[in-house]
């Protein structure tokens, strides 16, 4: 180890020529003190950071030992490790101590330094916490939440389009006030003054956009603070902690954020792992649980050892991971690496490029360029219609009658709708303790074709559980009876044959169960846990286990406890009045061969067989074996000695075989079943797990991912026994087939082309993969799937090693309880309850929500032909049948709201058995949509509306052969054209009615014509039926809304015959919905 002289000396040199680096570094180290809370006070210093009085004063030299601090800590890395290196890199794991200890200037003491002098100085941990800051990873950086708001009040490109509705409208004021006010005139004493300026357009326009971009800040708001709370749950303990100060030891309780470098820390089961940390000493048998990182299931034991250069960082026994959690045993480590230097962290600063566009985005989009054409369209049509018309009008009344036109294309209420439909979407999955963070996230989920999840946590439960009990049965003949649990209540029924089994599983077991206030705490292994769970079980129960251990006969003398080496536990109970037995509990190929059952290869063969087939189901298999100890066996004094079966003062032999635990973690209750929802819904769910292929192919076996009936059609069924080589693939297979950049491009090998193409169409589960692998794996989707125009992905995880995929998809779905900050930080869906079930429900929410969407805008379509009909009508001598403010009526009066209510619309009968919407193969505002709308309901209600314009107003087929011109009209003349006008805006309120119950549902009758009714389930919407009613007649009848809307009084007959126009519609459509239902 180098001097600090020497480090000083070399330091000195490199900063002689780099002033503006000395003071950029001295910069750094101006940051705030962190503090700890120490447990003994020898001195001032213990208590935080404060600076010894023997610490470096100079700012010179304290920049000196910064540097040399920096270039200490690039030791533990390789030497083509770079200052920006992404990936884990380290040599940690390969160091002694000693190199350690020189490293990071911190002394290492005897032992597991529980006494003397250990860790670092004070005023050592001080200037090592101004070089590498605070121990947290960097979090995402959050939009500022007023920015937040103006980007969704004035961004995006249907805001966009509507602000330009308004400024339009507003400019047209501007401009043509004056001119308007100085031209109202009287022609010849009987011409209509010209309207004046329209305020009301802009202003409720303005509103509407404004409300809905409240109403989506506000909800997304909520999901934050909801987020919020769930971290402050999960707040982390502070850390047991050893320093110097002074020249005397310090105990320490830091917390996680003061931890740097160098720190020697102490941790015991139960606890979170703070940072990166190389162990130093732990007790025998230490495990820990790095599923989080790595997918694994199974716990991971952890040693002391020094590992070889040729070891990768994570699969290194004597290092630990920030955010993993200790499950067995005690152990004093060492901190290596902080905040975003850690494996974590690393990851997490991977995973901070911009998400892609949602499909809503993308429908929103196409939808407006669209509409924008169409609107152009249609606004130079009614320019030139007015220009041509008989009717003379002044140049703003021309330019307010084409604007009109051109903004009545636009649909008002479909921001509102977009944004109250997936707000009520958001709240019914919060009641199913799911948070939608991005609400267009909803409606993505809906159109989601791929689920890509992960195993551990989420389609599993995360623990382990013993699943079989084996035990030997057959006086005559051996034989092997399993056990199950019990389907009804989950747990293993007490049995006679059981009862050996579980008494010999309570003892020797290195877990414990609590009964605190009723609640059952169990602490240890999992897989002792595990054991434990289901002895009690066979035994009665918490009480009756502790009575079982209790008893004289059962008291254990000598442990020997499980380590890697021995792959097996010993305990002896008993004492030397009742006498000894021993039982032995491992690996079956190690409990085996001190064994009875050696002696007979037939019996031997029979156990192996069942190993097969528990293991073929995933299992993780434990043997368990018993002897009654001779007296002469017993060493003197009851004193047993020994480690393993060669030191042992007692015979390692002729135990009896007692049985087999089969373990595993086991499914969520109700994935299956789920996965089978999704699947009949056209979803193919995929398995992408970092756990051994074997597991993965029997848990994805038992939860109908492989094997399932419904998977999709016999076609494929077909295709996928010719490719039995894709259904799993595991990490080694994709390391050749991993892009070259960050994503896949066109200019990637053809065979690698063809490859991703079959696995995407046949592989269902990825086993043995990377956290890379799974963000690959998605991509491919993205890319190759859906024959080519590429899979819409939803991906479900909750470990640091799902984060990649899960930011990579159009829809993360994180864990809430099991999930980590990285994992809940990438995803937009975070489900509360980790239940998988769940997010199946959230796709037929989404699925419903862009369902209601289509159907909205469908609806508000309908209304744009038979708005436009009367400017081109007036060509061809037609009187005035709709004025710009009766079109205003309709769209703001009552359309909007109407359209805002079908996102409270339930789902039709067949919503979850078609496949999902592509939104790049079925847009959804498609030519379907457009002919349904404009060239289908939009003619049939311009029809209606020219037939009662005509046959049910008095006067007005007489006035339209007169042929006068409106310049030219009567007093009479005037009063029959508004009759003309407020019929011709009745019977449309009537057919929009008409296309609102049309709409509601694609093909299942609404009345109960050849099939089960629809019916009318939105009271919502009918309440809006209502209003329309309600506001058509107020518009006949109440003289200020006539002068406002310039409507008039019409008879009785005039308001009954537009009935037609409602009832034809609405037949009509039924038996275009029983044809379709026809060819199905």
């Amino acid at each position: 180890a180098e001097s600090p002289a020497a480090n000083g000396a070399a330091s000195c040199k490199d900063l002689r020529g780099s002033r503006g680096a000395m003071e950029a570094s001295h910069r750094e180290l101006l940051i705030s003190k962190p503090n700890g809370a120490a447990k003994i006070a020898p001195a001032p210093s213990a208590s935080g950071f404060a600076r010894s009085e023997s610490h470096i004063s100079s700012s010179s030299a304290i920049i000196i030992e910064a540097e040399a601090c920096r270039q200490r800590y690039k030791r533990l890395h390789p030497k083509d490790c770079a200052d920006d290196e992404k990936d884990y890199k380290t040599l940690v794991h390969t160091l002694t101590q000693e190199r350690l200890s020189a490293i990071f200037k911190t002394k290492i003491g005897e032992g597991a330094c529980k006494t003397g002098l250990c860790g670092l100085k004070e005023e050592q941990a001080r200037v090592y916490f101004n070089v590498y800051g605070k121990n947290e990873i960097t979090p995402p950086k959050r939009e500022n939440i007023w920015i937040k708001l103006l980007r969704q009040t004035f961004l995006g490109i249907f805001n966009i389009l509507l602000w330009s509705c308004v400024i339009a409208e507003v400019a047209l004021i501007v401009i043509f006030s004056g001119e308007g006010s100085g031209e109202e005139t009287h022609h010849s004493g009987k011409g209509k003054p010209e309207e004046g300026p329209d305020y009301v357009t802009p202003i409720i326009l303005s509103a509407v956009i404004v409300m809905a971009a409240l109403l989506q800040w506000y909800s997304e708001l909520k999901a934050e603070s909801q987020m919020e709370a769930m971290q402050k749950l999960q707040a982390a303990s502070k850390v047991p902690t050893v320093r110097m100060d002074h020249g005397r030891r310090v105990d320490l309780e830091l917390d996680p954020l003061n931890l740097v470098p160098g720190d020697i820390i102490f941790l015991q089961a139960g606890d979170r792992i703070p940072a990166d940390v190389r162990i130093l000493h732990c007790t025998d048998g230490t495990e820990v649980d790095n599923s989080a990182l790595t997918g694994e299931s199974m716990p991971e034991p952890r040693h002391n050892k020094t590992e070889p250069v040729t070891c990768p960082p994570p699969e290194a026994r004597n290092l630990a991971f920030f955010g993993t959690t200790v499950l067995k045993g005690n152990a004093t480590c060492i901190v290596h690496a902080t905040g975003d230097a850690t494996f974590l962290g690393k990851i997490a600063q991977g995973i901070k490029s911009s998400r892609v566009k949602s499909t809503l985005e993308i429908q929103i989009e196409h939808f407006v360029h669209i509409i924008a054409v169409v609107a152009i369209c249609v606004g130079l049509l009614s320019l030139l219609a007015n220009l041509l018309s008989p009717v003379k009008r002044g140049p703003a009344e021309i330019l307010q009658n084409s604007a009109a036109a051109l903004f009545a294309q636009v649909p008002e209420g479909l921001l509102p709708t977009v944004t109250i439909s997936l707000m009520i979407a958001s709240d019914q999955m919060a009641s199913r303790n799911v948070i939608v963070r991005k609400i267009d996230a909803v409606e993505t989920l809906g159109c989601v074709s791929v689920f890509c999840s992960d195993k551990t946590g989420t389609l599993t439960t995360g623990e382990m559980a013993t699943q079989d009990l084996v035990v030997p049965s057959g006086a005559a003949s051996f034989s092997l009876e399993v056990y199950n649990r019990d389907r009804d209540s989950g747990l293993f029924k007490s049995q006679k044959l059981l009862e050996d089994i579980a008494t010999c599983g309570v003892l020797n077991n290195g877990a414990e169960i609590k009964v605190d206030g009723g609640e059952e705490r169990w602490t240890g292994s999992p897989t002792e846990v595990a054991i434990l769970r289901a002895c009690a079980e066979v035994t009665g129960g918490p009480a009756a286990t502790a009575t079982l251990k209790q008893r004289p006969e059962n008291f254990k003398t000598f442990e020997i406890p499980f380590n890697s080496e021995n792959k097996w536990m010993l305990t002896i109970h008993g004492d030397q009045n009742v006498g000894y037995f021993a039982i032995l509990k491992g690996a079956p190929e190690r409990v085996m061969k001190y064994t009875t059952l050696q002696s007979d290869p037939s019996i031997v063969g029979k156990v192996e067989q069942q190993l097969q087939d528990l293991m073929g189901q995933g299992r993780r298999v434990l043997c368990i074996a018993k002897k009654d100890l001779d007296p002469n066996d017993v060493p003197k004094g009851g004193k047993f000695e020994g480690t393993n079966a060669t030191d042992c003062n007692f015979p390692m032999k002729d135990f009896r075989f007692v049985g087999l635990y089969g373990i595993e973690d086991p499914p969520k209750k109700g994935v299956a079943e789920a996965v089978v929802d999704a699947q009949k819904a056209g979803v193919k769910v995929v398995m992408v797990t970092g756990d051994h292929p074997d597991t993965a192919r029997a848990i994805a076996g038992r939860i109908n991912i492989l094997g399932s009936a419904v998977e999709t059609p016999a076609n494929e069924a077909e295709q996928l026994q010719g490719a039995t080589e894709f259904s799993v693939i595991t990490g080694v297979m994709l390391d050749t087939r991993i892009p070259k950049g960050d994503n896949f491009t066109d200019e990637e090998p053809e065979e690698n082309v063809k490859w991703w193409r079959k696995a995407v169409q046949h592989t269902r589960v990825f086993a043995r993969v990377s956290p890379i692998h799974k963000q690959v794996i998605v991509q491919a989707y993205q890319k190759y799937g859906y024959n080519g125009i590429g899979d819409i992905v939803a991906m479900t995880g909750d470990g640091v090693n799902d984060a990649p995929a899960l930011k990579q998809a159009e829809v993360g779905v994180a864990m809430g309880q099991r999930g980590t900050e990285v994992a809940k930080d990438a995803s937009d869906i975070v489900l509360h309850d980790d239940n998988f079930s769940s997010v199946v429900k959230g796709m037929e929410q989404g699925r419903l929500s862009s369902e209601n969407l289509q159907k909205s805008i469908m609806y508000t379509l309908c209304s744009k032909v038979p708005q436009v009909a009367p400017t081109f009508g007036e060509l061809f001598g037609v009187p005035q049948a709709l004025t710009v403010a009766q079109v205003l009526l309709i769209d703001i009066g009552t359309d909007i709201w109407t359209a805002i209510a079908y996102a409270l619309q339930p789902a039709e009968s067949k919503l979850m058995e078609r496949p999902p919407r592509h939104p790049r193969h079925e847009k959804m505002v498609n030519c379907k949509v457009l002919v349904y709308s404009y060239g289908y309901i939009g003619q049939l209600q311009m029809l209606f509306c020219w037939l009662m314009f005509f046959w049910a107003t008095p006067g007005m087929w007489d006035l339209y052969l007169s042929g006068k011109s409106p310049n030219d009209y009567s007093p009479e003349d005037f009063v029959t054209d508004t009759m003309g006008m407020t019929v011709y805006y009745w019977t449309l309120v009537l057919g929009q009615i008409a296309a609102a119950v049309s709409t509601t549902t694609k093909l299942q009758s609404v009345l109960g014509f050849g099939t089960s009714p629809y019916c009318f389930p939105n009271t919502t919407l009918n309440l809006m039926f209502v209003g329309e009613v309600v506001m058509g007649l107020a518009a006949i009848y109440l003289n200020p809304i006539q002068q406002a809307f310039k409507t008039g009084w019409i008879p009785t007959r005039s308001v009954l015959l537009p009935v037609v126009a409602f009832i034809g519609i609405t037949i009509a459509d039924e038996f275009r919905k029983a044809f379709g239902r026809s060819l199905e």
